[in-house]
């Protein structure tokens, strides 16, 4: 039977409550984090929902990262203030602004908090950048109009998006590979399929199409690796018959996936 690769090591960030939401507020939030974040297939980061701490409220934001960074919570997390309602946003929040950035021109001063709001769709790629260093904060809140180097009380303009990027398209492009069977796949050395990739394989081969319907993937030719034992999520390792390939594809967002589990403790 195919083996759909799970997700792992799924980073997630404690998300602040700093208003009541009403429950189709709540839902309506959770559904855009959701369609960004691309579960509940593809899930590249989760949010722990929680009601703020009473010392949170009516506090600045620089108050909360300084308390955060005293409960040893140095990591960055989200704010939920009335934008949720108003322009479907949360604020991101890094960290204060180091003598680097001071130096550099980014920042008037290490009390500069590096935070960011941001469409609640577009929260999850806009953290994935960051982790990566594909983009940095300053690069976007630049882009969403604020001045350089940054005052202790800088106001945002814009509010930041996807840079350009169409949610929709990358959620429905989200890699998945599969562990396939022999009978479950099929392999091919015609040179026109071959050609497409570089260097060029000797084979290529592609999910029976009833099969990836089954398992809610859209099959291509690709190259087949050979199959490895893989260790589980529960720490067994599960082993593959001679002749299983590994497949790189991509899922199927139409697919009737279950309904996606918030992390435990979350709202």
């Amino acid at each position: 039977m195919v083996f759909l690769w799970p997700n792992i090591n799924t980073p997630r960030l404690n998300a602040y409550l700093l208003k009541d939401l009403s429950d189709d507020e709540l839902k309506a939030f959770k559904k855009s984090f959701e369609f960004g974040t691309y579960a509940p297939f593809s899930t590249m980061l989760e949010l722990v929902i929680k009601k703020a701490p009473e010392d949170y409220l009516n506090k600045p934001h620089s108050y909360i990262r300084t308390k955060e960074n005293e409960a040893g919570r140095t990591g960055p997390f989200v704010l939920i203030d009335e934008q949720v309602t108003l322009q479907d946003a949360v604020w991101y929040v890094d960290r204060f602004a180091d003598e680097d950035e001071v130096d550099d021109g980014e920042a008037e001063s290490t009390s500069v908090l590096w935070q960011i709001l941001v469409k609640t769709d577009c929260l999850p790629i806009t953290y994935v950048n960051y982790d990566i260093g594909n983009m940095s904060i300053q690069e976007d809140l630049d882009n969403c109009g604020v001045e350089l180097p940054a005052a202790e009380d800088f106001e945002q303009p814009d509010v930041w998006g996807s840079g350009g990027l169409d949610i929709g398209d990358f959620r429905n492009s989200q890699n998945a590979w599969v562990t396939a069977e022999p009978g479950e796949f099929e392999e091919s050395t015609d040179e026109n399929l071959r050609k497409t990739f570089s260097p060029m394989p000797d084979k290529v081969a592609r999910l029976k199409d009833d099969v990836a319907r089954q398992v809610g993937v859209k099959t291509n030719w690709t190259i087949p690796q050979k199959a490895e034992p893989k260790k589980l999520l529960d720490g067994t390792t599960k082993e593959f018959p001679e002749g299983s390939v590994v497949l790189q594809l991509t899922y199927d967002p139409d697919f009737p996936w279950p309904p996606y589990e918030w992390p435990e403790g979350s709202l």
